[in-house]
């Protein structure tokens, strides 16, 4: 028997969200989202709690549902279906953000100051508010307008090394590392004066 929802039941949110239906998503995980959380509360290590939260990662799950509902991209024919994509994204969220954490904790050299500063704001964001470690993240990648810049980012946030992005993009090594070092100092910039300093 097909379970309630409101006014209504899972199977017909799904299909209102095939349909590109955003505002069916978020009433999904209004509902759900405890179902979320907990499922994922055990996949982040102690580490990982004192930047991100099952909170954060349910906020993170709802952004990305809603993009790919908004380009119509919901797939799943199934309750079990709809579960099976949720999950996906939650995991791959956890995945992302102990790779984020990783990289920005062990990096040296001269890479450190900005790594320092941008873990430094994810903490303070998320002493702020249950969303924050997310937003702040996501405010680093706002500062980047150009489009191979941003992959540079997310491939280095997410600890791929620098030889290896350039394969990934087809450029240069030294192209990358060129592209690296100047993005990297443009964000230290915006980001403000403190960046650099103990």
């Amino acid at each position: 028997m097909p379970r309630a929802f409101g006014g209504g039941t899972i199977e017909s949110l799904l299909v209102r969200m095939r349909a590109g239906d955003r505002v069916a998503a978020a009433e999904f995980l209004d509902r759900y989202g405890s179902r979320v959380r907990a499922r994922v509360r055990h996949k982040l290590s102690p580490g990982m709690r004192r930047i991100f939260d099952s909170q954060d990662v349910l906020s993170t799950v709802a952004r990305r549902l809603d993009q790919v509902v908004r380009r119509g991209g919901v797939e799943a024919a199934s309750e079990e279906q709809l579960w099976a994509l949720i999950f996906t994204i939650a995991n791959n969220s956890v995945t992302e953000k102990g790779r984020i954490q990783r990289r920005l904790r062990r990096t040296e050299s001269e890479d450190s100051p900005f790594a320092n500063e941008v873990l430094r704001r994810m903490e303070e964001a998320e002493r702020q508010g249950q969303d924050g470690a997310v937003i702040a993240i996501e405010q680093v990648f706002g500062l980047v307008d150009d489009e191979t810049d941003r992959q540079v980012l997310s491939m280095w946030m997410n600890d791929v090394p620098l030889t290896e992005i350039a394969e990934c993009l087809e450029l240069p090594e030294g192209t990358i590392r060129w592209r690296w070092s100047k993005l990297r100092d443009r964000l230290r910039e915006k980001l403000g004066p403190e960046v650099g300093h103990e």
